[in-house]
């Protein structure tokens, strides 16, 4: 079978050696619209020019299809997983957009929900080889080690949060084990070394209660490999956005997050902004048409083709 491709002349050429831009949308609950904020700004990025892969990992829960009007997939990332010679390109399906493709895993039997280890580092694996200017990852909510490992994958990271107590303390649970797993990949002496550090601190009775505190001490008693675990983390960009928004003092919650980010992990948490409760959201999903398409001119959409441009513009100034 030959491999799908966006556009046929584009695609014709395969991506620079460094493979595409990896974005991955997250959150630290269910119902925050995470699938909205995905496919969002895939669309918005297609309209920029760039050839756009939105990949639905939420394993178990896809609904991306829907968010962009398309009835139910042909091939899923089930089909791909139980492939064996096909390229993954192979399972894009091109949308309305010209630009625009998907990688669905509607239909997908429950299994893929518990992937193997495998069948997750074939897919982690196979993300640089999609012929596209930028790949997103629609992932799965919440902190199972499979959503953490396609999260820590992506340049950048977006985490969409409402003002809801229990979203912003699973968003913050969130970004702790995201930071903590991407440490995991660090060298195997330094991962000895951070060991020392925590168990000298506990017997001197001096317990490391944040990510930030733990990052200091390893700079001040191993500070080469204290460098090495800070330029780790910071090889990913972390992002917030604030969606259904209702109150004006709810847009400031992005601030305050990304202020306890910097002083509890150590680590820039870029706010993007927010997106006002809009029952027009629901109007698109009910037509099956992706949002940007269907209500162009709302202040959701506009706003989010602003987020988009700007993680463009972050990405073009290196």
């Amino acid at each position: 079978m030959a491999v799908v491709h966006l556009n046929p002349q584009a695609a014709a050429k395969a991506p620079a050696h460094h493979g595409p831009h990896i974005w991955a949308v997250a959150s630290g609950k269910g119902g925050v619209g995470k699938s909205f904020i995905s496919s969002s700004l895939g669309l918005a990025l297609s309209r920029q020019d760039k050839r756009v892969v939105l990949v639905d990992l939420d394993l178990g829960g896809a609904n991306l299809h829907t968010c962009l009007g398309m009835a139910n997939p042909k091939l899923t990332l089930s089909d791909f997983i139980s492939s064996k010679k096909r390229h993954i390109n192979e399972f894009i399906e091109p949308m309305h957009e010209a630009k625009l493709g998907l990688i669905s895993g509607a239909g997908d039997g429950l299994e893929i929900a518990n992937l193997k280890h495998f069948q997750k580092q074939k897919i982690i694996r196979n993300l640089s080889l999609i012929h596209a200017d930028y790949v997103i990852l629609d992932l799965g909510a919440g902190t199972s080690f499979n959503t953490l490992d396609f999260f820590i994958q992506a340049e950048r990271g977006i985490i969409s949060v409402v003002p809801d107590p229990t979203s912003i303390e699973n968003t913050y649970r969130f970004l702790k084990c995201a930071l903590t797993r991407r440490l995991r990949e660090s060298p195997k002496q330094t991962r000895k070394l951070m060991a020392h550090v925590l168990s000298v601190r506990q017997d001197e009775d001096r317990k490391i209660r944040t990510l930030a505190s733990f990052m200091k001490a390893m700079q001040q008693l191993h500070p080469e490999h204290g460098r090495l675990l800070q330029g780790e983390l910071e090889r990913q960009k972390l992002h917030l956005i604030v969606n259904q928004v209702l109150e004006p003092a709810d847009a400031e919650l992005g601030s305050s997050m990304a202020m306890a980010c910097g002083k509890y992990f150590g680590q820039k948490l870029d706010y993007l902004g927010h997106l006002n409760h809009d029952r027009q959201i629901i109007a698109a999903l009910r037509q099956h048409r992706p949002f940007l398409n269907a209500f162009p001119q709302s202040r959701a959409a506009i706003h989010l083709e602003h987020m988009a441009a700007a993680l463009l513009d972050q990405d073009n100034r290196g």
